[in-house]
């Protein structure tokens, strides 16, 4: 090098240079802009590829306000001092029902942390229950719970290892629009969507492109969180993996359910019961779980099965460990109950108990007492038929309040008659009425509820 002349080092240099520019602009490219501010696979050099694979990339930081304090402190590298005015920011904006700015500022919060999954569930839950709440027209609090609903498909877009964000916008939807004060009304928006100014025919596509039932849009969303467990080997950490892997068919229970308690009976009611009852025994009863002995179990094993395996060429103690873990973790999942629960709902008589009390207290509500009478009557024995000859529901909450509601309104009906139930001659669910007493003050509630809500 020393025999060079000056320029022929400058030279060299300036070759070295070169050679190492290629490395480093195949490397480091940046990706090619794509709508919406995204990056799209395939663009880019190597490094963001990785950043892209790892979603360790913030190609969108530049979104938050420039002329915002919170882009001082972001141009400083005080990234967390920032994050933390803002939920502050946040939290008055909400107190102050300044809902345009807290939207605004919550779109910063997740520009600045991405992939803490905290800020996704704390700031859906609350747009969805909290400032729903604040509103007193239906439609503006189903609006909001669509804003946390899309909250946390925005947040599971952005962390699409994370199984539990597809949890909580399954969660959302399913619970929130199925079983608020409200879910009548949202139940009915989900698929008609009040702005028809944005929607004229049909749901809100953001959420329900495929216009179907709350819970059944649930279950898919349930189901594609265990699918990303299977993919990444990337465990929850909200639940037991053998409580979280029962979601899709817990949802598809819960529109079973649902559809009867609208009035839908017969065929349609007896195959999503079924169709519950498949998917509990077959696809989740026949799932692997590891155990802390280190043995995989299923939950849906045959008295055979049990036999085989106290039978099986190896330690007793190991034996037993298999054993105990199967029974440890069925009655974890309350595997037995639901196993009952769907067979028995799937059984004509079952839908036939359910029809005539539904009926019944429709009628109440017509002032046709008589008829009223009969169809409860019917009802009531109907389903001391099926608590006989399976004893376990006789605990089951959902079971004592449709037992105790249909008493309720048989003993309304009795009364504009001046007569009362002979506890001598006996009558259908006397048993339980009388048992469950305890339970008489919260039941008695919603019975005031349903007489005053319009037929």
């Amino acid at each position: 090098m020393n025999s060079l002349t000056s320029l022929q080092r400058k030279l060299v240099y300036l070759g070295a240079v070169i050679l190492l520019l290629i490395p480093i602009t195949w490397l480091g490219r940046p990706p090619e802009p794509a709508p919406k501010g995204r990056v799209e696979q395939g663009t880019g050099g190597k490094l963001s590829q990785l950043r892209l694979d790892y979603e360790l990339g913030e190609s969108n930081l530049g979104d938050v306000d420039p002329a915002s304090s919170t882009m001082n402190l972001l141009l400083l590298g005080f990234r967390g001092i920032a994050t933390s005015l803002l939920w502050m920011d946040a939290q008055e904006q909400q107190k102050l029902k300044d809902w345009s700015a807290l939207r605004a500022t919550t779109d910063s919060i997740i520009l600045l942390q991405p992939h803490f999954l905290k800020v996704w569930h704390f700031q859906g839950w609350n747009l969805a229950y909290n400032v729903s709440a604040e509103w007193d027209l239906v439609p503006d609090r189903y609006y909001w719970v669509k804003e946390g609903i899309k909250f946390f498909k925005k947040g599971q877009e952005r962390n699409q290892r994370y199984a539990e964000l597809y949890w909580y916008t399954g969660d959302t939807i399913g619970k929130k629009i199925g079983r608020s004060d409200e879910w009548k009304q949202f139940r009915k928006f989900f698929r008609n969507d009040p702005d028809t100014a944005r929607w004229p025919s049909g749901p809100d596509t953001d959420i329900n492109p495929e216009n179907k039932d709350n819970y059944l849009v649930a279950r898919t969303w349930f189901k594609t969180a265990n699918e990303v467990i299977d993919r990444y080997h990337n465990m929850e950490h909200i639940m037991a993996e053998i409580l979280f892997r029962q979601y899709p068919t817990r949802a598809q229970m819960d529109f079973a359910g649902t559809i009867q308690r609208e009035g839908v009976f017969g065929e349609v009611s007896r195959a999503a019961w079924e169709e519950a009852y498949r998917e509990w025994t077959q696809d989740y009863g026949s799932m692997r779980f590891d155990t802390p002995a280190g043995k995989a179990i299923k939950l849906e094993v045959s008295d055979d099965e049990l036999t085989r395996i106290r039978n099986e060429d190896k330690g007793k103690e190991e034996r037993d460990q298999e054993e105990y873990w199967i029974e440890r973790y069925r009655d974890m999942a309350n595997y037995r109950f639901w196993r009952t629960r769907t067979k028995v709902e799937s059984e004509p008589l079952m839908d036939a108990a359910h029809r005539e009390l539904y009926e019944g207290e429709q009628l109440t509500k017509e002032a046709d007492y008589d008829e009223a009478k009969a169809k409860l009557l019917a009802g009531m024995i109907k389903l001391e038929e099926i608590l006989n000859k399976y004893p376990e529901l006789k605990d089951e909450d959902s079971t004592i309040e449709e037992a105790m509601l249909a008493q309720l309104f048989w003993r309304d009906c009795l009364e504009i008659d001046a007569t009362v139930p002979d506890e001598k001659e006996g009558y259908p669910l006397q048993a339980l009425w009388h048992t469950r007493a305890d339970r008489l003050s919260s039941v008695m509630d919603e019975f005031n509820r349903r007489k005053r809500a319009p037929k």
